[in-house]
């Protein structure tokens, strides 16, 4: 193949992210609950939050310092890792096999389903992508030259994994994996388990905050993977997962890659590395779903190797038709997701609460705006909230922000990131605005004086309206 391979492969991912700034220019949706939730993380640094490592409040704290707080600037971050992810799983391909497989397994990369669609919202996903892929590059490049730099190398990028989603422990067993497989020397190389150590001292900050904070975000994704213990197992929700990973993947790959995983015995040791990079994951996060549920993403770092997997498998076996045609199936799925509404008007399909994508990603803008004025009215009046959805939204579409809005939580119970860091019990004798959705105030009997100021419908669909009732709760009690 010509060198201009990676010159073709940038010029592509170049045309494609343009597009998808776009996109997102002119998309007219909210903020997700997760990304206002993470921009609120980022106005108070710290080295852990209650769902997640410190790493996606890091990031959007960068770029918002470079650009600003508007939507595009709290979402650049997606436009800028999945090419690096890209040009990474190209110098993969290339460095295992050659130019070609590189450059066909940074498009298909690049053409997921799962990353067009993370491409409009930032998450940890996307950073775990680009310090996953890396880490295996720099694995890669250890296992060949035993070099301190590539060792060291890979212990950072792992170290940054750990520090942005705790999935990224299963790399370590993807390593052991390879590594007995194919009954490897390293097993015996300390600057393996140096590599590790060091990895695990970039992670430290977090541990210690942990320590600080009761670990509570080691509590909350132990409560996410629990098994569900009124019944053992879940067909259903196995099936569902795995029927998902035809849109992670894209129908025409992960139809191969299911082929792939029951073929007979692996010989070549560069497809085992990339089976070792691949089964792990996916079969753990099979078995969460089997015994418990498992959202589509959880196993997103396994399409990294999978990319390579299946794009190797069909060059080599010169099916390069099924190689594009699969990358046209996902160009033509990411197109038809970025513009449904247009689709959706095109083709006379009714948009409902049932029948609409971004349901939750509209009508925010619209709740603030007629907050506006009733903040307006009480300028030194903290606000109230009983959820995280409605509070997230809020401290990012008023203005000014209501950095010191406070959840109320009369159980004392830790649910969110809020409860962690806002506590009502401070707060005796003060005067709040109560937001909720609840047609009855649930937080009057912990006031002297409560009193209805407002009830803000927000309909976004025939079937559909959001209500929210607005409370002037005058000099809080206490929650006994």
């Amino acid at each position: 193949m010509p060198k201009s391979n990676f010159k073709n492969l940038l010029i592509i991912i170049i045309i494609i992210q343009i597009y998808r700034f776009f996109v997102l220019l002119n998309a007219q949706i909210d903020l997700y609950v997760d990304e206002a939730y993470y921009w609120e993380w980022s106005k108070h640094l710290s080295f852990g939050y209650y769902s997640k490592p410190p790493m996606i409040a890091w990031m959007i704290a960068l770029f918002t310092s470079i650009c600003d707080d508007s939507q595009i600037c709290i979402k650049f971050p997606t436009l800028i890792f999945h090419p690096l992810s890209a040009i990474i799983i190209y110098c993969i391909g290339k460095k295992l096999f050659d130019e070609s497989v590189g450059f066909w397994s940074g498009v298909v990369y690049i053409t997921l389903p799962a990353v067009s669609l993370s491409s409009m919202i930032i998450s940890t996903d996307v950073l775990l992508l680009f310090f996953w892929s890396a880490t295996l590059l720099f694995f890669i490049k250890a296992l060949e030259s035993d070099s301190w730099k590539y060792w060291i190398g890979a212990a950072i990028f792992a170290g940054c994994g750990l520090l942005t989603k705790y999935t990224m422990i299963i790399f370590v067993i993807s390593v052991f994996f390879y590594l007995l497989w194919i009954r490897s020397r390293h097993l015996k190389n300390p600057k393996l388990y140096v590599t590790m150590a060091l990895a695990a001292l970039i992670y430290l900050p977090n541990l210690i905050w942990n320590a600080q904070h009761r670990f509570i975000t080691f509590v909350h994704t132990k409560n996410l993977s629990e098994i569900d213990q009124s019944s053992h197992f879940h067909l259903d929700k196995l099936f569902e997962f795995l029927g998902a990973q035809f849109l992670v993947f894209g129908p025409v790959f992960f139809g191969i890659l299911l082929y792939l995983i029951f073929l007979p015995k692996i010989i070549d040791n560069r497809y085992k590395l990339l089976y070792a990079f691949t089964l792990p994951f996916l079969t753990i996060i099979s078995f969460q779903a089997f015994f418990s549920k498992a959202l589509a993403n959880w196993a997103a770092p396994t399409y990294v190797a999978a990319t390579l997997l299946v794009a190797a498998y069909l060059i080599q076996r010169n099916h390069k038709k099924i190689l594009k045609l699969g990358i046209l199936i996902n160009i033509f799925l990411a197109l038809a997701f970025y513009h449904y509404h247009a689709l959706a008007h095109t083709f006379h399909i009714e948009l409902t609460k049932k029948t609409d994508p971004y349901k939750r990603v509209k009508g925010y803008h619209q709740l603030a705006k007629k907050l506006q004025p009733i903040v307006q009215r009480y300028p030194k009046t903290k606000l109230l909230f009983d959820d995280r959805t409605t509070m997230a939204e809020m401290i990012y579409y008023l203005k000014p922000h209501p950095f010191d809005a406070v959840i109320f939580n009369p159980t004392q119970q830790i649910g969110s990131q809020f409860h962690l860091s806002t506590d009502l019990q401070r707060h005796i004798g003060e005067d709040f605005i109560y937001i909720t959705k609840f047609p009855i105030n649930k937080a009057a009997k912990y006031f002297k004086e409560s009193k209805l100021i407002a009830k803000i419908e927000i309909p976004l669909y025939k079937d559909y309206t959001r209500i929210y009732y607005v409370y002037y709760l005058k000099q809080f009690r206490g929650y006994q």
